[in-house]
Parts: C-alpha cells; structure tokens; sequence
C-alpha cells in the first residue's frame, strides 16, 4: 500500500497513526485540507478486515468533510478518526477513550471530533475528560430532539431542487417519492413531501417506523426492503444504512432522482456517479443533502445560533441548484460538479492566508 502516493492524489495533509498497548487502541487521524479552518470529522470504531481498508476509509472520509464544510459554506476542514478494532471482544472502556482524548488534545484544537459510526455520547464523555476539542452529541439536550429535523429539512430542500431541474416545477405535487428507512429522519422527510403533494412509498425493517408513518398518512404505499430499489417511482430517497447503490443493482433502478439522508449512498462513489449520470438519473450527492448536520455542529461549536441553522438549512436549496447548473453545463455528474465548487472556495480562500495580519 502506497501511502504517500494516495496522500498525494487525494490532496491530504497528514495522517497520524496513534497506538495505546495497554488498550490495544489504533487510531488512524486524518486531516485533508484545512485552508478554510481546523478540520471537524466524526470517530468511527470499525471492525475492518485490514489496516489497509481501515486507512482507505480514514482517507476518503476526511476528504468527504472538506467538500461538504466548503460547499455548506463553513470554514471548517476535513478529518476523520477511524478505530480499528478488529475483533468483536468487548466494547472498549474508559481508559482506551480517555486515551484517544490525549492524542487529539496533542494536535492543540487542529482536530474537533464526535459520534460516528460505532461511538456514542457516552465514549466522547470520557474523551472530554482529557481535551475540549470534542463535541458529545452536537446538540445539547434541549434541541437535540430538532436534529432529526434539520437533517430532514436539508434533505427536503435539495430534493426540491432537482425536481425544479429535472422537472420545471417548484413542488412535489404529484410526484412519487419512495423513501428507504422511516427513522426520525425519514419520518420527518415523509411528512415533509407528503406535505407538498408527494405520493410516498415506504419502507423499513422496524414494524412500529412503518405503524408511525402509516397511522398519519393512510394512503401510503408499504413495501417489503427488498422491493424499494425497483420500486416505480420519481425520487428514491435513502434514509437508511450506506452503500446500497451497487454495480449488482444498480440497474433495477426506475427512479429519475436520489435524494435521500443516508451517507455513502454508492457503494463505489465515483464509478456509480458517472453510470447514473449517463443513465440519465439525477442524484444528488449525500453529502450536500447532508449538510444539515454541517450546520448542526456549527451550532455546537456556538458558532451560529439554532436560528442561524435553520436559515442555513433553506440555502441547500441554492446550493444544489448551483451545483446542477453546473452539472448540466460540463456534461458531468453533480458530485464532480460539487468538488470543482468546493474546490475553488478553498483554493480563493487559502490565497488570502498570505496577507500578513499581525
């Protein structure tokens, strides 16, 4: 495995390798661009099958965070902790958090993390006993019950978006909308299109998600998970687990647009993107659509106020009309347009840093 060379194509800055013996913690930290700012990304605790894929994965996220923060309009970079941990003994305790929280106080506040995939409040509430750079959840307890609205909302607006773009029309009036996962957020984002005339198709494994959905709107359509994919319809909106878009199925698809809250949505990112844009299906990439929880940790850092999120929320609708504006006048699909946006945002920034300010 060629790190340097990876390093170099994808434009990162550092990785840092972080080893505790006594707690067998291997932490993998990446920062990918942080022209903008100090770079913000998750920590994820995965068993991976190798250190390689456990790299790879620390890489790609962090590379993700620094398009998302730019093109959301933040001055944030791009990070990513990735755990490996790779066997399925016990979850680790105080001291391997506590442990992780001394690593990332060394890097001075060049790094703020929080829950991701595999860690919870509790694990960053024994990182915090060793440095401040660290969110616990993003929101406090008052407002975290909005969080799950805000995602929703972000979701919503880049959906109508598309529809403007594909479609010519400002609402959902009409249309069929098959959303993946009625959790909190896919609950929420059902009760946003049906409220503006979508019909909706549903699906999740939890009884009671599609109880919740179907009590308040009786006229929906349930389908078992295994039929979403190649369900006829205008919008496939995935608000489930990632990589569900693969070269196996990909062509089962009767969608004309994805729009949905999942993460890593295409399970090869690239080489999908380019396939649905020559079938001609818009999707919309996770991490614009995403970028609710971009705002979300804005707040938590006291940068904006919930207010300020909220407003922030709206502008994913300008947001990805610029970035199918876009699309559409270079022939490419709206992910490659999102990284040629971002990336002139971060390139006009980085040259001001060479102006002497005291």
């Amino acid at each position: 495995m060629e790190i340097f060379k990876m390093m170099e194509e994808q434009g990162h800055e550092e990785l840092a390798f972080c080893f505790y013996p006594d707690r067998d913690l291997r932490a993998i930290i990446a920062f990918h661009n942080t022209a903008l700012g100090n770079a913000v990304g998750g920590t994820r605790l995965f068993n991976y099958e190798s250190e390689e894929d456990a790299i790879k994965d620390a890489l790609d996220l962090s590379r993700i965070m620094t398009f998302q923060a730019a093109i959301a309009g933040t001055d944030f970079g791009g990070g990513k902790i990735i755990l490996w941990k790779d066997t399925e003994d016990a979850e680790p305790d105080e001291a391997y958090f506590r442990a992780l929280g001394r690593f990332i106080e060394g890097f001075k506040g060049r790094l703020v993390t929080y829950p991701d995939l595999g860690t919870n409040t509790r694990h960053m509430a024994h990182i915090a006993r060793e440095t401040k750079h660290v969110i616990l959840h993003r929101l406090s307890q008052s407002v975290s019950q909005e969080s799950a609205q805000i995602t929703a909302l972000a979701v919503f607006w880049g959906m109508k978006a598309c529809v403007k773009n594909l479609f010519g029309t400002s609402t959902l009036e009409g249309l069929t909308v098959a959303i993946q996962g009625v959790g909190s957020v896919g609950r929420r984002l059902a009760e946003l299109v049906k409220g503006d005339g979508a019909n909706i198709i549903i699906t999740d494994l939890k009884y009671d998600n599609l109880k919740q959905v179907q009590d308040k709107f009786p006229d929906i359509t349930i389908v078992p998970p295994e039929e979403i994919l190649s369900a006829k319809c205008d919008i496939f909106s995935p608000c489930a687990i990632g990589s569900i878009i693969t070269p196996e199925n990909i062509d089962f698809l009767k969608c004309r647009i994805i729009a949905g809250a999942a993460y890593n949505v295409l399970s090869d990112r690239k080489a999908l993107a380019f396939k649905l844009h020559e079938r001609g299906i818009l999707y919309a990439p996770d991490f614009v659509i995403n970028a609710g929880e971009m705002f979300l940790t804005q707040h938590a850092l006291e940068i904006i106020s919930m207010e300020e999120v909220s407003e922030a929320v709206h502008k994913i609708y300008n947001i990805m009309t610029e970035i199918l504006a876009v699309s559409q006048k270079e022939n490419i699909p709206p992910q490659r347009a999102v990284f040629i946006l971002a990336s002139k945002r971060i390139n006009d920034i980085a040259k001001t840093k060479g102006i002497y300010c005291g």
